[in-house]
């Protein structure tokens, strides 16, 4: 594994390409104890049984927990709840989902990749734990309740941080102990497995057609869509979904998949109306068969326009918007189309400056 930090526990698996997401790495490792059984990995990604793509920024075994660490590191205003953060700076304001989920669902899925490997024959992998670490100096942190678990901020005098949650367990969610053994032989025990593993640098290289792999847009059962930019034409972009094929998918699956993906690419041609996202490009990739799809750089989920623009909306707007989307509802039923996962989060609006 890539060392390049000079702190010898400290695997740095691939640069930051983000200045301030380096900065927030480098605002831990200074800190960071260089005796064992402490461990750190950062920057890299691994294939999960399922098939998806994962990204980790930071991977920590203490004497107090295993942690996956995600670096947010936006400046300003934060405020929300459980299920919806908003951040607002400069007078701008940006609704997302609570980072929290996203980051256990990663660790869940590396705690089973784990626990395959020869490492962990005889061993059982310690639960591993999201932290969400929001590394903006002088952020004002307005979270409340439960919407504070597993979220620190910078330590500062009086006010424990990132560092007092990795170091003694000091974050509001994280229990009093930690659960499973976390000594020597279980740090080394986790190096073996992610080397088995085979962790990989964070790829923004990923390509599919002409097209780089940038972050994770949304996910679902079987599926993943990315933001996808051209290699060319540095201003457009298309939104990616690819369809995950699992780790122990046998060939007769594997042509299931393919086909299933296709059948859904023809169908969605068919589908030529204003309110259905155009399907442009059909293509493989190593994760699986995928849809190239139209993107628009202002696109917002409903869901999220919804709490954005709360105090904005009139009568006028909902029965707009009610009526767009009963048109392209019935439009597609009309074409004997039926969309199975129909919700605020599965609508998305183009234009929410409107």
């Amino acid at each position: 594994m890539m060392n390049n930090t000079g702190t010898p526990n400290w695997n740095a698996i691939a640069p930051s390409a983000f200045p301030w997401e380096q900065e927030a790495l480098d605002f831990i490792r200074s800190r960071f104890p260089t005796h064992e059984p402490y461990r750190a990995w950062s920057n890299f990604e691994f294939i999960a049984d399922d098939g998806s793509l994962n990204e980790v920024d930071l991977l920590i075994f203490t004497p107090q927990g295993f942690f996956l660490v995600e670096i947010k590191s936006s400046p300003g205003v934060l405020a929300g709840d459980s299920y919806t953060w908003t951040w607002q700076h400069g007078g701008h304001s940006k609704v997302v989902d609570n980072p929290v989920f996203l980051a256990n669902r990663k660790a869940k899925k590396l705690v089973s990749l784990l626990q395959r490997q020869r490492a962990f024959e005889k061993l059982r992998v310690p639960f591993i734990e999201p932290l969400i670490f929001c590394s903006a100096e002088n952020l004002q942190s307005q979270l409340q309740g439960n919407a504070r678990f597993h979220v620190c901020l910078r330590d500062q005098t009086n006010k424990p941080g990132i560092m007092a949650a990795l170091n003694r367990r000091d974050c509001p969610g994280l229990s009093e102990k930690p659960r499973g053994e976390f000594n020597r032989p279980m740090g080394k025990a986790i190096s073996r497995a992610l080397e088995q593993i085979g962790i990989k640098p964070s790829q923004r290289s990923r390509r599919v057609g002409d097209y780089e792999l940038q972050s994770v847009i949304d996910e679902g059962p079987g599926y993943q869509d990315f933001l996808g930019k051209h290699i060319a034409l540095k201003d457009t972009f298309r939104r990616i979904r690819v369809y995950l094929v699992q780790a122990e998918t046998n060939a007769e699956q594997r042509v299931m998949i393919q086909r299933a993906a296709e059948r859904e690419f023809r169908l969605l041609q068919v589908l030529e109306h204003r309110g259905v996202l155009r399907a442009m490009e059909f293509t493989n990739h190593e994760l699986g068969p995928a849809i190239i799809f139209q993107h628009f750089p202002s696109v917002v989920r409903l869901d999220h326009y919804l709490i954005q623009q709360k105090d904005r909306i009139t009568d006028d707007l909902r029965l707009s918007l009610m009526r767009q989307i009963a048109e392209t509802i019935s439009f597609a039923h009309g074409k004997h189309v039926v969309h199975r996962n129909l919700s605020p989060r599965a609508i998305l609006v183009v234009h929410p400056e409107r």
